[in-house]
């Protein structure tokens, strides 16, 4: 990778948190006028019904393949639904699914910069976020574990950009924390309806 310049590298956090909290203040506010439209008792309907039909291996599976994969899915649309489950079950489920999906895109990310007709799908995520994650090493993964910049684009190009494994893997960790604090923003906004 080319030698960047001081200027080149350099990130407006502000505008990246600002555009990156979009999406959840969007699900937020749906969620929040969802839940006063159809009424609580409506909603717990609807949980219990998720709940039975696919349980929480169905919640682990979509939080993984989100976390894993680069998607045009957010791991945040199913806050909604487990908002009404106790947090004791959600939370590890989610933030581990979360934290182990971040893990197999940074290892994805090791191994397909290798194959040469998808290398060049890989090089789009290193061109932008590659220089940043050279930059910032670390302190950028696990921004991306708490904040909402991409976490699986992040993981695969810290893979890709070959950051150390023994650094990467561990922060996907936090990804446990961000889970928690998304779930109970989710459940006070569930109270509040």
């Amino acid at each position: 990778m080319a030698d960047l310049g001081k200027d080149d590298a350099r990130i407006n956090w502000w505008k990246v948190l600002g555009i990156g909290l979009i999406p959840i203040v969007i699900i937020f506010a749906a969620f929040y006028i969802g839940v006063k439209s159809i009424g609580t008792e409506n909603y717990n309907e609807l949980v219990g019904f998720i709940d039975e039909k696919f349980g929480m291996l169905g919640v682990f599976l979509y939080v993984f393949v989100v976390d894993t994969l680069i998607l045009p899915l957010s791991p945040d649309f199913v806050f909604p639904i487990v908002a009404g489950m106790p947090w004791y079950e959600v939370i590890p489920v989610i933030g581990f699914a979360s934290a182990l999906g971040g893990a197999v895109s940074y290892l994805i990310g090791r191994v397909l910069i290798k194959v040469p007709i998808i290398d060049k799908y890989v090089e789009k995520a290193k061109d932008k976020w590659g220089k940043y994650i050279n930059r910032y090493g670390i302190v950028f993964v696990i921004l991306s574990t708490l904040t909402p910049i991409p976490f699986s684009t992040v993981c695969m190009a810290a893979g890709a950009v070959r950051l150390s494994s023994r650094k990467v893997l561990p922060c996907c960790l936090f990804r446990i924390l961000r889970m928690g604090i998304y779930y109970f923003l989710f459940r006070a906004g569930l109270v509040l309806s």
